[in-house]
């Protein structure tokens, strides 16, 4: 089996070097990138620095986008939510219903975007796992570029990780919810995923391994968890990013400086509250609809009654003031974008947040004047003196 990864920043680079040393040599891992010349001077090793002596993995291929026509097994996609649709346009052909993606980070915009542009048809559909980390490596190039590039990972991260639901109605997280097992023994199971005495062990033998292959890579720490449990995770990263970016971003200042000010602060307030009333909608008519349906799974993601308490405003309000109190002096994506004269995530931030207010009758100004001022700001120079 082979596995590629897409976006070889510092995450897409832990990853990598990661599964390498988790897997033998007989699974190729292959670093694709966009432009010729990038893959011309990717690295043939990677080094992680942390409190160990350097470790190194080695041995990965490198091609491009279009370079390459064979099928795609496993495909792990890191990069920023912006580039996604553009890297999976381009690698399509090569992705079948076979085919396993892991969205690492953006998983809710970017796969309602792929899902209507690319795979409508759900049985026509990769697998999909969405994956959230707390891995921060800092990436960087040493003087010779044949001995490999470092990745500085001062701490121990994890990544977890939930299958969106299969289209034919296998139960991937029956294990989750055995009732003949206590519930302290109810874990996720390889087994539920396939079995290589089945028929259909074809279909489902990319998706358990990657699954396996997530797990064995033990410094990765990675956590298999019910859809449920990570949507909460992915919603709370969505107001926290919808946040910090932006007040960045316009203010050109770092994310740990965002809050300096009272006026920030009831800005955040404002943009969270809006937030919380999207996800609470949201979740009604996710519920209305489940009960309508007599199913558990509503457009692959499983339905919850009520607004859990982290989705409520005062506690994304909290999460957003401790994300900057904690991000010791980084800048984030956004201002990067912004500084460079790039396309931002904006859309797939606050833009997603005024889709779903308009989807469910939420009125979400704050948001949407975040989003309109983001998109004036990256046309206009940054810092310059007139």
């Amino acid at each position: 089996m082979r596995f590629h990864i897409a976006g070889v920043g510092s995450i897409g680079s832990l990853v990598a070097y990661h599964l390498r040393r988790a897997t033998p040599a007989t699974h190729p891992i292959v670093l694709l990138y966009d432009k010729t010349k990038h893959a011309a001077h990717g690295p043939d090793a990677l080094r992680v620095e942390n409190s160990l002596p350097f470790n190194t993995a080695s041995g990965f291929e490198r091609e491009t986008y279009t370079q390459n026509e064979d099928p795609i097994d496993s495909l792990f996609v890191t990069t920023r939510a912006n580039s996604t649709l553009h890297a999976l346009h381009e690698l399509a052909p090569r992705l079948s219903p076979n085919s396993t993606v892991v969205l690492v980070h953006h998983g809710l915009a970017v796969y309602d975007r792929i899902v209507e542009e690319l795979f409508r048809n759900p049985r026509q559909r990769p697998h999909f796992i969405f994956a959230s980390t707390t891995h921060a490596p800092s990436f960087q190039v040493t003087g010779d570029l044949a001995a490999g590039y470092t990745l500085t990972q001062p701490w121990r991260g994890n990544l977890e990780f939930a299958i969106v639901p299969d289209p034919f109605g296998r139960n991937f997280e029956a294990g989750f919810a055995d009732a003949t097992l206590h519930e302290s023994e109810r874990v996720a199971r390889l087994s539920d995923l396939a079995n290589p005495e089945d028929n259909s062990y074809p279909r489902y033998r990319s998706l358990r391994n990657t699954v396996a292959a997530l797990l064995v890579a033990d410094s990765l720490n990675a956590h298999w968890k019910p859809m449920q449990h990570l949507q909460l995770g992915l919603r709370q990263r969505l107001a926290i990013d919808s946040v910090i970016n932006p007040l960045t971003a316009l203010m050109g200042c770092r994310t740990a400086h965002i809050f300096a000010t009272p006026g920030s602060v009831r800005i955040a307030d404002r943009i969270c509250r809006e937030a919380s009333a999207v996800f609470g909608a949201q979740i009604r008519e996710d519920t209305k609809a489940w009960i309508g349906a007599g199913q558990g799974q509503i457009g692959g993601i499983l339905g919850i009654a009520r607004l859990p308490p982290a989705l409520e405003a005062p506690a994304l309000l909290k999460q957003c003031l401790r994300f900057s109190k904690n991000s010791k002096g980084n800048i984030s994506s956004m201002l990067d974008a912004v500084r460079k004269g790039r396309r931002t995530e904006i859309e797939y931030l606050n833009g997603y947040l005024m889709k779903l207010g308009e989807a469910y009758g939420v009125e979400t100004p704050t948001i949407q004047t975040m989003h309109e001022l983001v998109n004036m700001r990256r046309t206009l120079p940054v810092d310059q003196i007139l």
